[in-house]
């Protein structure tokens, strides 16, 4: 059961999103709670392969066996059947097994990285590029009906501080270590979006100025 969680995991498993999305949180939930979980889960992260996704396996089947109700849990998000172990059953597997293999030696745990809520990136692209479009087709539709450039200006500092909110919402994500494709696109987008803004503002700025001189 370790060994299939892994591959959930690590993408070696055909899987719907929603069940890698509950098995990765009940791996990274309980082995990221021990300094040697933590170390396991980095390794991991740094050098994926078999030898780490071995390491992993070997320490997530230490939970499994030391808790049942965790490895009943495991069982029902990975839809494999499940029985408890008996006490005797248990001691005589620990008893055959012998000492647990050796690890190399720890590094400071990092955490893993997570993949971001799909509503929390949806508000980061529409406060990017759909938003800022919305403030041109505004802009473009006062200007004929000799709008002023105080109105222009303040249609601009709307739109810029939505895009300035969706790249601090994208920034907070990353720093999380929250991080995906499409999260860092709709960053990217929040933050041309905004700087486009900005050099609009500077221009109707400008034009204010030498209007009112």
């Amino acid at each position: 059961m370790a060994t299939t969680a892994v591959q959930v995991v690590t993408g070696g498993a055909p899987v719907t999103a929603e069940q890698k999305m509950a098995v990765q949180g009940l791996v990274w939930g309980r082995l990221g709670g021990s300094t040697l979980g933590a170390s396991a889960l980095a390794r991991l992260h740094e050098r994926p392969g078999e030898g780490t996704a071995n390491i992993v396996a070997s320490v997530l089947t230490d939970e499994l066996r030391a808790d049942p109700e965790f490895a009943e849990l495991m069982a029902r998000t990975l839809h494999v059947p499940y029985s408890p172990p008996s006490q005797a059953a248990t001691r005589r597997r620990r008893a055959a097994a012998g000492p647990p293999p050796p690890f190399p030696p720890l590094r400071p745990a990092v955490a893993p990285v997570q993949v971001p809520d799909a509503a929390d990136v949806r508000n980061i692209l529409l406060l990017g590029l759909p938003q800022t479009i919305v403030a041109y087709i505004a802009l473009a539709i006062a200007a004929p009906n000799g709008a002023r450039s105080g109105v222009q200006i303040v249609i601009l500092l709307v739109s810029a501080g939505l895009a300035a909110h969706g790249v601090w919402l994208g920034v907070s994500l990353l720093r999380r270590r929250i991080r995906s494709g499409v999260l860092i696109a709709a960053v990217v987008l929040a933050l041309l979006a905004l700087v486009r803004l900005g050099l609009s503002l500077v221009g109707a700025d400008a034009h204010l100025m030498s209007a009112s001189g």
